[in-house]
């Protein structure tokens, strides 16, 4: 995406060719209009804030993407130094990672289906994804093997992701690749989640207390710094609010946004508030480069993580 010239017209005109890469064909789309232009557009941003050596990445994520395979995607972003913060939910990030790194797997199926009948078997239904409840036995059964090897006392979400990392033994594990790359794990609505659950059972008999609200000072103190910030959400949700809603109280504001969502902006939630609203609130900044994506993350995620590899 080339910066264009105020009051000059551009021509969309894509092209494609026999064994172009990814980040041709996100290049291509840049020339386009509607959400090809925009996922074209993400990449350029994107691109600016690994360039941008005072930018502080951050990555947000809400929703089904473990269930809906992501998992790995997660994994490369981390590794590959396209994330210095990652802000998740519980449930459908965490908990889910889990249970694949204690190796139940979300297996394709069908919405064609019934439910009854699934329920009967033992068997959860995310839209077209399957996932065997006996998952949640096997993390609650591993977690009762784990929680006893880390501190016992009061730590911060962020704190307690950091010391579970290290007893993770999957590689393709979100969890395990943010501890390896040092890159912290901020999960606000941690207590929303059979995570938070498995903790809350646990911590009736011992010592060891997760406590969300010290996140925050966690949090704070990472951005406290005069650097720039940049942020790629996926979903909205709590994760984006997190990020959003805490990072001006530091003084700062995001310089670099990239917004993956399927809500819109017309019911006033905030997964579908669009960045450029952002700046009203002073959560963005009045020369930040943003851009909404209005598309399911399974489609724009995927292609925009490759074509920076």
């Amino acid at each position: 995406m080339k910066k264009q010239e105020k009051g000059k017209r551009y021509t969309n005109r894509a092209n494609i060719w026999l064994g172009m890469m990814t980040k041709d064909i996100m290049q291509e789309m840049a020339k386009t209009g509607f959400n090809g232009k925009r996922l074209g557009e993400a990449r350029y941003i994107y691109k600016k804030m690994l360039e941008d050596k005072n930018c502080v990445k951050i990555m947000s994520a809400a929703g089904a993407l473990v269930a809906a395979g992501m998992r790995n995607i997660f994994v490369k972003a981390i590794t590959n130094g396209l994330v210095d913060v990652f802000v998740a939910t519980g449930g459908s990030i965490l908990t889910h990672d889990l249970i694949e790194a204690f190796g139940i797997r979300h297996e394709q199926g069908t919405d064609k289906i019934d439910d009854v009948k699934l329920m009967k078997k033992g068997i959860d239904r995310i839209h077209d994804v399957l996932l065997p409840n006996k998952g949640y036995v096997i993390v609650e059964q591993e977690l009762r093997k784990i929680l006893p090897l880390l501190p016992q006392e009061r730590m911060a979400p962020s704190t307690f992701l950091r010391h579970l990392g290290k007893h993770i033994k999957d590689e393709n594990s979100i969890i395990r690749a943010c501890y390896e790359k040092n890159v912290p794990i901020f999960c606000p609505s941690i207590t929303d989640s059979i995570l938070g659950f498995q903790l809350w059972m646990y911590s009736q008999h011992h010592d060891l207390r997760v406590d969300s609200q010290l996140d925050i000072k966690e949090f704070l103190d990472l951005t406290w710094k005069k650097k720039h910030y940049g942020l790629i959400v996926l979903g909205g949700g709590v994760p984006k609010h997190f990020v959003a809603g805490m990072l001006p109280v530091t003084g700062n504001t995001l310089n670099y946004a990239i917004q993956i969502t399927s809500d819109v902006p017309q019911f006033g939630g905030l997964s579908g508030a669009t960045l450029q609203e952002a700046k009203s609130w002073g959560k963005v900044a009045p020369d930040a480069l943003i851009t909404d994506i209005i598309c399911d993350a399974t489609i724009a995620f995927p292609l925009l993580i490759s074509s920076l590899l």
